[in-house]
């Protein structure tokens, strides 16, 4: 377990450096790298994303449905700036800081899936097929973040 905890604190640390895991330093830090970095990485999303959708024809249902996108984006970026632990002492055991990870992972995966997602709106246009990749994406990152946010607690 340790060896596969080292993997995926590096494959995390491609995406933000230095990053330390959540056993080596304070935890409030560790988790405020992560938030801060899916912020960044959302507010590129959103931007592509209303770009994208500033090139679809006014007043079409594609256009309504990735604002709607949109919208859901931005509410997801409120969210990851605030902390999610009240505690400033908090700790995380083996198994917690591993199941972070897992999600912690799965974050990177889902925003740059998204990502992917809406750079090909330009390609493709935002049809039926786009908008339901988009939206499966959106609730697929929010739930990780729910569940994430529920082991967060437990801490």
């Amino acid at each position: 377990m340790q060896k596969d905890r080292h993997s995926k604190i590096e494959k995390i640390g491609h995406h933000i450096p230095e990053f330390p895991g959540y056993r080596a330093v304070n935890f409030d830090e560790t988790d405020r790298q992560l938030r801060h970095f899916l912020h960044r990485r959302l507010d590129e999303i959103r931007d592509d994303l209303r770009e994208s959708i500033e090139g679809l024809p006014s007043g079409g249902a594609p256009r309504q449905a990735l604002g709607d996108c949109l919208r859901q984006l931005e509410e997801i970026g409120k969210r990851l700036e605030e902390p999610l632990s009240p505690q400033t002492e908090a700790s995380a055991t083996r198994d917690q800081e591993e199941a972070l990870l897992d999600f912690d992972l799965n974050l990177l995966d889902k925003t740059a899936a998204l990502s992917t997602a809406v750079g090909d709106i330009s390609r493709l246009g935002g049809g039926p097929a786009t908008q339901t990749l988009l939206t499966s994406l959106i609730e697929d990152l929010e739930d990780l973040l729910h569940q994430r946010a529920k082991i967060v607690e437990t801490l």
